[in-house]
C-alpha cells in the first residue's frame, strides 16, 4: 500500500483550494477541530466516521481514503479495537472488502485480536454479510496454520457453508478440510455439521462415507435428547441450539440413509429406514417449530414409502405416489423419472401415467435440452437419467422411434456435459438394440460416437 499521497496533503490542498481556515472547514464539514488537528498533525489516531465527515466536506466519496487510513492509522500508528472494528463494519457496508481482507491480515498475529476479528467474522454470518465474513473466515484459517483448534474447525465449516454450490467436487474438496476437526466443533455445530457434510458426499456418490455421518449424526442427536429430557434437569433454556430441534437429526438421518439405501439400489433397506423417521410419536415437544418439522418428515415419510413400495415391486403403491408427487410441482419430474425406473426394474406397465404428463415431460425436455452447459462440472443429472430411463421403457416395449429418439438426445447432452457413466450405460443400450434402430437413427449414433473420439479428452 504505497501512496503519493496522505489524508493530511489532500486535505492541506483542499483547504488552500477552497481559502479555508481549520475553524472553517469544520463548521462546513461537521466535525471537531480535534479531528482535523489529528490529521494535519499526526497527533493522535482518528475513528473511521470522524474520517468520513472529513471527506464529505472535502465533497469526495465516502470511503475515499480508506485505503489511507489502513496504512496511515493502522499500521503506522498504535490503534486499539475501538477504531478497528467500526472500520471493518464501515467497509462491509460500502462494499470495500480488500480493506476488509488488508486490515484483518495485518492484525490476525496479535493474539489480543484475533478471536476479536473471529468474533466480527461470526457476527457477519449470522446477519447474512457473506462475502466479508469469508474473508475474515479465509485470514483466520491462513493465522492458524495447522493448528487443530475450535477457531479453525469453525471457520473451515463456515467456509464450506458458504462455498456450498452446483460443483460437486468443489464442495466435496471443502468437507474434506471440515471433516478431520468435527471432533474440535462443538455438540451443536457438529451436529448441523455432519447433517451438511453428509449431503454433500451423497451428491457426490460417495455412500459409505455419507451413512457413516449420517449413523453419527444420528448417534450424537440421541444423546443430546436424553439429556435434554433427563428426570433431574434443571428446566433452563440452553446456551446454544442447533438450527433444527434435536429430533429432527435424528429423523432426517434415517432420511438419509433409505436415500442411501435407494441410490444403492436396496429398496427394502430403504423402506425399514423410511418407516423409522415416519413414526414420530415418541417426540415429547410440541412448539410451532417442532410441529413445522415434524409435519415436514412425516410428508417425506409418506412419499418415500409409496415409492419404495413400488420399487419393491407393489404396483398398488403406484397410484398413490402419483397422487404424491402431483401434489408438488417441484417433485413431479424427479418422480416420474423414478416411476419410469420403477418399470424397468419390476417389468410395470406405466404407460397411463407417462399419457397422463406427457405435457409437462414435453415441456421439462424442451426447456433442459435448451439450457447451455458452461461447465462440464454441472452435470443436468436428472435429464439425462429421466431420458434413459425413457429411452430403455420404450425400447424394450418395442416403440422403436420414440425410444431411439429418448436415447440419441440423452447421450447427446451426456457427450456435452462428460457424463462418462452415462454415456457408457448409453452405449449399452444402444447395443442391445441396434438391431431395431433405422438408418437415419443409426447416422446419428455414429456421428456422436466419432465426436467422442475426436475428443482429446477420451
Amino acid at each position: 500500500m504505497e501512496h503519493t499521497t496522505t489524508i493530511r496533503t489532500e486535505l492541506e490542498q483542499f483547504m488552500a483550494r477552497e481559502d479555508l481556515s481549520i475553524i472553517q472547514f469544520c463548521e462546513m464539514a461537521d466535525v471537531e477541530t480535534e479531528t482535523v488537528h489529528a490529521i494535519l498533525g499526526k497527533k493522535m489516531p482518528f475513528s473511521v466516521e470522524q474520517l468520513d465527515r472529513v471527506t464529505y466536506g472535502m465533497r469526495l466519496n465516502t470511503g475515499h481514503f480508506y485505503e489511507h487510513y489502513i496504512e496511515e492509522c493502522l499500521v503506522e500508528s498504535l490503534p486499539d479495537w475501538r477504531h478497528i472494528k467500526p472500520f471493518l463494519y464501515r467497509c462491509e457496508e460500502l462494499g470495500k472488502l480488500e480493506c476488509i481482507r488488508q486490515t484483518s491480515y495485518l492484525w490476525l498475529d496479535n493474539t489480543n485480536y484475533a478471536p476479536l476479528l473471529f468474533e466480527v467474522a461470526e457476527d457477519f454470518f449470522i446477519h447474512d454479510k457473506h462475502a466479508a465474513a469469508a474473508l475474515l473466515y479465509k485470514n483466520i484459517v491462513k493465522r492458524e496454520g495447522g493448528r487443530r483448534s475450535e477457531r479453525l474447525a469453525l471457520c473451515q465449516y463456515r467456509l464450506f457453508i458458504l462455498g456450498l454450490g452446483p460443483d460437486k467436487e468443489q464442495n466435496v474438496d471443502a468437507a474434506n478440510r471440515v471433516f478431520p476437526l468435527l471432533d474440535q466443533l462443538d455438540d451443536i455445530d457438529r451436529l448441523d455439521a455432519l447433517r451438511e457434510l453428509a449431503i454433500a458426499y451423497m451428491h457426490r456418490k460417495l455412500w459409505d462415507l455419507a451413512k457413516d455421518l449420517a449413523q453419527d449424526m444420528d448417534d450424537e442427536a440421541n444423546f443430546q435428547y436424553l439429556l435434554m429430557h433427563q428426570p433431574n434437569k434443571v428446566n433452563q433454556e440452553p446456551l446454544k441450539k442447533p438450527q433444527r430441534p434435536m429430533f429432527f437429526y435424528m429423523a432426517y438421518s434415517n432420511y438419509l440413509r433409505a436415500n442411501i439405501c435407494e441410490a444403492q439400489g436396496n429398496y427394502k433397506q430403504a423402506l425399514q429406514y423410511t418407516y423409522a423417521y415416519a413414526d414420530l410419536s415418541w417426540v415429547k415437544e410440541t412448539d410451532e417449530e417442532t410441529q413445522y418439522w415434524l409435519n415436514k418428515c412425516k410428508g417425506w415419510a409418506r412419499s418415500s414409502l409409496f415409492l419404495y413400495k413400488m420399487l419393491t415391486g407393489d404396483v398398488s403403491a403406484i397410484l398413490d405416489y402419483v397422487n404424491c408427487i402431483e401434489a408438488s410441482q417441484t417433485e413431479l419430474m424427479p418422480g416420474l423419472f423414478k416411476i419410469v425406473r420403477a418399470a424397468n426394474q419390476q417389468d410395470i406397465k406405466v404407460d397411463y401415467f407417462l399419457k397422463k404428463f406427457d405435457t409437462d415431460i414435453a415441456a421439462f425436455m424442451v426447456r433442459e435440452k435448451a439450457i447451455v452447459t458452461y461447465t462440464h462440472k454441472i452435470t443436468p443429472d436428472l435429464y439425462i437419467l429421466f431420458l434413459y430411463e425413457l429411452a430403455h421403457y420404450y425400447l424394450s416395449r418395442g416403440a422403436f422411434d420414440v425410444g431411439f429418439q429418448y436415447l440419441i438426445d440423452g447421450m447427446e447432452k451426456a457427450f456435452e456435459v462428460d457424463n462418462k457413466s452415462c454415456i457408457i450405460k448409453y452405449i449399452g443400450l444402444y447395443e442391445h438394440s441396434r438391431l431395431f434402430a433405422s438408418r437415419e437413427t443409426d447416422a446419428e449414433y455414429k456421428r456422436l460416437m466419432c465426436g467422442m473420439y475426436l475428443n482429446d479428452d477420451y
